[in-house]
């Protein structure tokens, strides 16, 4: 439905080719363990769904294990029974580090748009700053 060769169909390719499930995103993607009691830490694998993201980094902020959570869970949903929830719940705070990759979409131009038949280019008619001079 668009022109072929057109930037439009650039981007939908560029679209298509970043949900294309194929593709492997475990080397985009860093693990992060959380050591929330002696036995075994909870480890958490983090990784981007776009093609053009990579993890660099996740960090650990805070975690901590959240008491009575199946009782306030019960009381929200209005069904107070006596059935016990045995699992633990734990609150647990992250910082990510993602890198995204500029899409290679269009070329910069060989010109400059706002003066195309001008000598002079946008970047040297611009102010230099202090102390003015040229």
């Amino acid at each position: 439905m668009v022109e072929q060769g057109s930037e439009a169909e650039l981007h939908l390719n560029n679209a298509l080719s970043a949900m294309d499930k194929s593709q492997s995103f475990d080397s985009a993607s860093k693990l992060v363990a959380v050591p929330i009691d002696e036995k075994r830490a909870l480890t958490l694998k983090v990784s981007p769904t776009y093609v053009l993201d990579t993890v660099n980094s996740v960090t650990l902020k805070a975690f901590r294990k959240i008491v009575g959570y199946d009782t306030f869970e019960s009381i929200r949903r209005k069904s107070r029974d006596e059935q016990k929830d045995i699992s633990d719940y734990y609150n647990v705070t992250v910082s990510i580090m993602v890198r995204r990759r500029p899409a290679d979409v269009s070329p910069i131009p060989k010109r400059d748009p706002y003066s195309p038949d001008g000598p002079a280019s946008l970047a040297s008619t611009l102010d230099k700053g202090f102390p003015y001079d040229d």
